[in-house]
């Protein structure tokens, strides 16, 4: 290894040896054609809408994986060095791959996750929008130095990290991982996407892409479950880690890269928040609230699926929001969630909800027929304890919990887990600036919902810097520079 490379803390191990692998994730990589995707133990990827098989998609082996960072690793000597204006050119280069092959990677994506097809072909699109939006904020970067003495010159560079592991989520996989391709490649990094085990088919496709045009080894997909994630959070060749996925292992994914030292940046848990003041439009905000919690089944990482109302306009609320989830109700506009676990655990959330006190106003049952689909659900007399109000619950519900001020509600919104993302429905511009001021998002949007569209400008895939300059600089080490004439030192040493 060069001595070039960073070193890495002495309790990382390499993939291989963390995991011993079973003897169908050790064949020969002859038999594949990547190898990012070895034949392994892998999943079986069902269509939501009919619970019908779509595919076995196999695993990439924990040798294979290893193999793969490896090469990243060698990849990252020569990219590290390499002009930015030919990174900038590489990422021109795969946004329009990525929109060449938008309406294919649309179609798995519907079919896998059952997402809308429009609203799918949407998220691609910003993913590519995002990787052009990289190649021009690539050029531009510079950053601030304290000035030294009249005689030197003091400026910042930064530096990449070295291999960048993206784990990344279902809810819109193909935004999201172009969001850590092109912030990782810009920086100089490169880049293994780790992307959910729920969009095997969808995140193969695009590693297809990404892999057809940039070098070997500084684009790579490896697929694999939990397991897999921890293992490569643990290697040695591994130097940040962008986690965009469930709270189920964010704590354990944390610890590793604790442990072995990596770079962590992390998606904010939890669902997001909606406050309906006093003085709005009560069948606006009623149509704003459905858009956010019902899009996607409510399954985007921006989805606000908590909502805070004035308690004098509740009833009205509550059934003008009733009349959107009706109208949400159509299967070709809201689609099923991603697969029967995912809807069993926000049943369950709503069940126990129902039980302590919720009032299901539209929904909250399972509906008949294949798929799993589940009904734009309505709950309102929703109070903090409730396990719709603190659990992330990625799905189609709108809970409702009647406040008696503003300040209560901001109150309320900002209790952990306050989800990534909130919006505030008001007209008082005090109010609109007490929230941008108290609630702790990444992303504030006032009078209005931040949509798939707008996903290079927002991180509505829960990206904590969103998907702008801030996670170039996340995924870069700055330096402070200060440089001195030869005789100025010369002279100051005597």
């Amino acid at each position: 290894m060069s001595s070039a490379l960073p070193a890495r803390a002495a309790q990382s191990q390499p993939l291989s040896e963390a995991t011993t692998p079973s003897p169908a994730q050790t064949s020969s990589p002859a038999q594949t054609s990547s190898p990012a995707l070895a034949p392994a133990d892998g999943g079986q990827r069902r269509d939501p809408r009919t619970g019908g098989l779509l595919a076995s998609v196999p695993f990439s082996g924990p040798d294979r994986a290893e193999a793969v960072l490896r090469t990243a690793r060698q990849a990252w000597i020569e990219w590290r060095r390499s002009p930015q204006a030919d990174r900038a050119a590489a990422l021109r280069e795969l946004a329009a791959a990525v929109d060449d092959a938008a309406e294919d990677l649309a179609d798995l994506n519907a079919r896998e996750t059952g997402r809308v097809f429009a609203d799918a072909l949407v998220g691609i699109r910003a993913g590519a929008e995002s990787l052009r939006r990289y190649a021009e904020l690539s050029l531009l970067r510079s950053g601030p130095s304290l000035a030294g003495v009249v005689s030197g010159l003091d400026f910042t560079v930064f530096e990449p990290y070295g291999v960048v592991l993206g784990l990344t989520s279902w809810d819109d996989p193909v935004a999201t991982a172009c969001a850590v391709a092109g912030a990782s490649i810009a920086a100089g990094n490169v880049a293994v996407l780790k992307p959910s085990e729920r969009c095997l088919l969808v995140a193969r496709r695009l590693g297809e892409v990404f892999e057809s045009v940039t070098p070997p080894g500084v684009l790579s997909t490896v697929l694999g479950d939990a397991e897999l994630a921890e293992a490569l959070v643990r290697d040695r060749h591994v130097d940040a880690v962008v986690h965009v996925g469930g709270t189920d292992i964010s704590g354990s994914l944390a610890e590793a890269a604790y442990r072995s030292g990596a770079r962590l940046v992390r998606v904010p848990a939890g669902n997001g928040a909606v406050i309906v003041d006093r003085g709005v439009d009560v069948e606006w905000a009623a149509a704003c609230v459905a858009e956010s919690a019902f899009q996607h089944a409510g399954q985007l990482r921006w989805s606000a699926g908590r909502v805070f109302v004035m308690d004098d306009v509740e009833e009205s609320f509550l059934g003008a929001l009733a009349g959107q989830a009706l109208a949400w109700g159509d299967p070709r506009r809201v689609g099923p969630l991603v697969d029967d676990q995912a809807r069993r655990s926000v049943h369950a959330s709503v069940t126990a909800s129902v039980d302590g006190g919720a009032i299901a106003v539209t929904g909250a049952s399972i509906p008949e027929g294949p798929g799993s689909y589940y009904p734009p659900t309505v709950l309102g007399a929703c109070t903090p304890l409730l396990p719709v109000m603190h659990e992330e619950v990625r799905g189609p519900v709108a809970a409702v919990m009647g406040v008696h001020s503003f300040e209560e509600a901001l109150a309320e919104a900002a209790e952990p887990p306050s989800g990534p993302a909130a919006t505030v429905l008001t007209r008082d511009i005090g109010h609109a600036q007490l929230a941008a001021a108290e609630l702790p998002v990444a992303a504030l949007t006032i009078n209005g919902i931040p949509s798939g569209s707008d996903a290079p400008n927002v991180p509505q895939a829960g990206m904590p810097a969103g998907f702008g300059p801030n996670l170039l600089d996340e995924l870069s080490r700055p330096k402070a520079v200060h440089l001195e004439p030869p005789v100025t030192a010369r002279a100051r040493r005597h």
